[in-house]
């Protein structure tokens, strides 16, 4: 069973700050959040806030760290544990994870710097990920830059993040809520299985873009 103790703290005065604000950031914004506000939800004074955090912006970082750090150590311990089979792990990571998903929503939505650097945080621990997986056997062999990989995987699952709105309307339930992903989880399964699509449009598909990619650096060499 996922050892929850790795990704979740007990709840110091620090931490209840912390979670206060992943829970406040999302429904008022940066600018709207006061820190009087997630003072008044962690139960401690403004001060004692200012003297954890420095500032707004110092809690705001350390938020973006922490939920980073622990949607990435439940993935990771739960691979090399294997405990990802486990229904009462897929369970527990939900239920933690649903202040998180609408955090990172929130602030991968807002085009910032702040946006830049969690993505880019996730891609370098899933390139990681990627080549342990080869030399451990949970991943596949397969050829090509594992960063660039990773960077396609990240954008492919916090699309659906960003989008969560849209995906509500389609499947008719909050994607950020432990239903939600319930209800989504079989399609994404099933796009990233690779048996979505038939096998014979992916090889005519690759040999197509091998293809192209020829012919393009020929016509490059040519015009040299």
């Amino acid at each position: 069973m996922l050892n929850m103790r790795s990704v979740s703290e007990d709840l110091t005065t620090q931490a209840r700050i912390r979670d206060a604000a992943i829970e406040r950031f999302p429904r008022d914004g940066f600018i709207g959040t006061t820190v009087r506000a997630i003072a008044a939800d962690a139960g401690v004074s403004p001060a004692l806030v200012l003297h954890h955090f420095g500032s707004k912006d110092g809690l705001h970082r350390a938020c973006d760290e922490y939920v980073v750090h622990m949607t990435t150590e439940m993935k990771r311990e739960a691979i090399e544990t294997g405990t990802y089979r486990e229904s009462g792990t897929i369970a527990a990571a939900y239920q933690l994870a649903e202040p998180a998903l609408r955090y990172l929503a929130w602030t991968l939505g807002t085009g910032s710097e702040t946006a830049a650097r969690i993505f880019g945080d996730f891609v370098d621990d899933v390139t990681v990920q990627l080549v342990e997986g080869q030399e451990n056997g949970p991943i596949n062999e397969y050829h090509g830059d594992p960063r660039k990989q990773a960077a396609v995987l990240v954008a492919m699952q916090l699309g659906g993040l960003i989008l969560h709105d849209h995906l509500t309307l389609a499947f008719g339930v909050d994607m950020l809520t432990a239903e939600g992903l319930m209800v989504s989880a079989p399609y994404a399964l099933q796009a990233f299985s690779g048996d979505l699509f038939n096998k014979e449009v992916i090889t005519q598909t690759k040999e197509a873009l091998e293809q192209f990619q020829s012919t393009r650096d020929s016509d490059q060499g040519a015009s040299k």
